[in-house]
C-alpha cells in the first residue's frame, strides 16, 4: 500500500471541513510524543476536543488507509491521547508530517 494522502476522497465541502477540523485540533494540542509505532499526540480531555477528534478521524481514515488511530480518554477529562500508528514506513512517513508542519509554523 502506498504511503501517501488521498485527498481527492474529499469533495470540496470535506476538505474545507477537514482543513477547520485539524487547524483546530492543532490549536489545543498539548504536546507529540514519538513511541514505537508512531506518534501520540495529547490534548486537553473536553468534550469538544473529543468531539473534534472523532470527526477527524472520521476523514483521516478515508485519506490515510494505512494509518493505525487509537484514541485513548478516561471518564476524569484530564487528557485525551491520540496515537497514529502503522510500520516503519508509516512512521517515517508521519515524522515528515510533523516536520514539515513544524518547518511551516516557525518559518
Amino acid at each position: 500500500m502506498p504511503i501517501s494522502c488521498c485527498y481527492t476522497v474529499f469533495t470540496k465541502e470535506e476538505r474545507f471541513e477537514y482543513k477547520n477540523i485539524w487547524r483546530g485540533l492543532e490549536l489545543r494540542r498539548i504536546s507529540i510524543t514519538e513511541i514505537e509505532k508512531g506518534y501520540q499526540h495529547l490534548f486537553p480531555g473536553d468534550s469538544e476536543t473529543l468531539r473534534l477528534l472523532n470527526e477527524w478521524i472520521g476523514l483521516e481514515r478515508r485519506c490515510c488507509p494505512f494509518l493505525t488511530f487509537t484514541v485513548i480518554t478516561n471518564n476524569e477529562d484530564k487528557t485525551i491521547k491520540l496515537q497514529l500508528t502503522g510500520n516503519e514506513e508509516v512512521k517515517a512517513f508521519l515524522r515528515n508530517e510533523i516536520d514539515e508542519n513544524i518547518n511551516v509554523l516557525t518559518t
